[in-house]
């Protein structure tokens, strides 16, 4: 993996990033939960930086995946009404092609209830467009508010008291759209239990995550994204220095993380708190190399004060009350290796995955991996990206990858870990699996920064060819094939393999 042009490109795509944020809209009259501003694909077209993107997008595989989800999105608001979702589905192709703006706000003391009650849409359409919109809309939602501006089409739902109107939000738009992001969308977390409660309380319930503002835009093929999130109180940072284990970390590799500053989050997460792990650790590595054994030649570790007595109290809760767990949930059992002193966990198919203390430059580790480590790898960790990391004061996340590569890697883990854990898969027949597996060779590397920018703020900037990890993808097309989409994941409502 040449980590050289992949550090570059980072640099490159985080001086990119340094302009001010552009308000999406002026000041609504109330505080949305969401806001956004989408280009749409026929504004996006002409630009040279956006041929790779779209030529994705044009993929077979692609298409049949889009129109699979929007096919359900049309169903949503009336579910069963055959003829309501069939007025709905052809307005959303035009969502896709041309330039919008939406915003939804949550019913007064929303704190207690996230669902959004009213929305506000304002859209670009052609003349022989406009119509078809007044009259499906019309005739599927009767208490859609409808009227033009300019060359806006703008759609009021659920407005009741709201004192934002159809009127006001055009007001609010800009006269002339800025061409410079391809996507931007402003959201608080709570917004997310508009999709499913699960996803609000995975990012709030143990922090203070108060507002995201992203963007996405193209530069030169790829994909440059740039998500700043502001917290309401300031971070317990800056994080320790980094203490990489490089003595682990051999070439060449295909993907590789560190993150740092982790400690206080870790200690919140009711599983840490299961496990009892004293004094969580504050840093976290993970890679993943080339060579035999395929795509389970991945590895982590973390610095962990006391690893020894840390990992043997471990493994005796997991062989305690682990393996009956196991032994109706899963496959195998954990074992604990005493000459090795080394947590295994054997019979789990085609994979031996290990935890085990080891030191490294006198500071201890957890050390683990879904293979065991062979010893006596002659190639050194990359050392133009360790010295990246090191002279970037304020990098609290560094990932990097061959997403083509991973992608594929990745899929493998993932359809493994849903067998041994009696998940249900990815049907090999499903939208979405085509679409994952023909994307490989059309990804080429991604890079993503994570830097405190502020006492309460995270920058998290990323050059991609998608702008999204190997994984985030795979976690895309499971959600997308959830069987009561937008809710849940496939994975976890699909049924079970026999």
């Amino acid at each position: 993996m040449n980590f050289r042009r992949v550090s570059l490109i980072a640099l490159l795509g985080w001086l990119s990033f340094t302009g001010q944020v552009v308000p999406l809209l002026a000041a609504p009259a109330t505080n949305p939960v969401v806001r956004l501003h989408w280009l749409g694909l026929k504004q996006i077209s002409p630009d040279t930086n956006a041929a790779h993107f779209l030529n994705i997008w044009k993929m077979s595989e692609t298409t049949a995946l889009v129109n699979q989800t929007l096919t359900k999105l049309a169903r949503l608001p009336a579910p069963g009404n055959t003829n309501t979702a069939a007025l709905l589905r052809p307005l959303l192709d035009d969502l896709v092609t041309n330039e919008f703006y939406l915003e939804i706000s949550g019913p007064a003391n929303s704190t207690l209830n996230p669902q959004p009650s009213t929305l506000l849409l304002a859209i670009r359409l052609p003349a022989a467009r406009t119509l078809l919109w007044q009259t499906n809309l019309t005739a599927a939602l009767p208490a859609a508010e409808i009227s033009h501006s300019r060359d806006w089409t703008l759609i009021g739902l659920g407005l009741g008291n709201h004192p934002g109107t159809p009127a006001d939000f055009a007001a609010r738009i800009p006269h002339r759209a800025s061409l410079s992001n391809w996507l931007e969308v402003d959201f608080t977390p709570s917004s997310l239990a508009a999709i499913d409660p699960a996803f609000s309380s995975l990012i709030t319930h143990h922090s203070s995550l108060s507002q995201i503002h992203l963007t996405a835009a193209g530069d030169a093929g790829n994909v440059l994204t740039r998500a700043t999130l502001d917290f309401a109180q300031p971070l317990a940072l800056p994080p320790s220095p980094w203490d990489i284990p490089t003595n682990y970390i051999h070439q060449p590799l295909t993907s590789f993380t560190a993150v740092r500053g982790i400690a206080g989050w870790l200690a919140t997460l009711p599983f840490c708190q299961d496990l009892h792990l004293t004094n969580p650790p504050d840093q976290f590595f993970e890679w993943a190399q080339v060579q035999n054994g395929g795509p389970f030649v991945t590895y982590f570790a973390a610095p962990l004060p006391g690893a020894s007595n840390q990992v043997r109290s471990l493994a005796e809760r997991l062989v305690t009350a682990g393996n009956p767990w196991l032994a109706t949930n899963g496959q195998g059992n954990f074992v604990w290796l005493t000459n090795a002193a080394t947590l295994a966990w054997h019979d789990c198919f085609i994979i031996d995955p290990f935890l085990k203390a080891v030191t490294v430059n006198r500071q201890d580790f957890v050390f683990g991996g879904l293979i065991p480590y062979l010893e006596g790898n002659p190639h050194p960790a990359p050392t133009e990206v360790i010295q990246f990391i090191l002279h970037l004061p304020n990098l609290v996340y560094y990932d990097t990858e061959q997403t083509g590569t991973r992608m594929d890697d990745d899929f493998f883990i993932l359809q493994l870990f849903r067998v041994v854990f009696h998940q249900s898969q990815l049907p090999a027949a499903a939208a979405a699996t085509h679409w994952l597996k023909n994307l490989e060779p059309s990804l080429g590397a991604t890079t993503t920064l994570g830097l405190q920018t502020g006492p309460a703020q995270l920058t998290f900037k990323r050059v991609s060819t998608l702008g999204f990890t190997a994984l985030e993808l795979h976690l895309l097309g499971d959600w997308l094939e959830s069987p009561q989409f937008p809710h849940g994941l496939h994975t976890l409502l699909g049924p079970p393999d026999q």
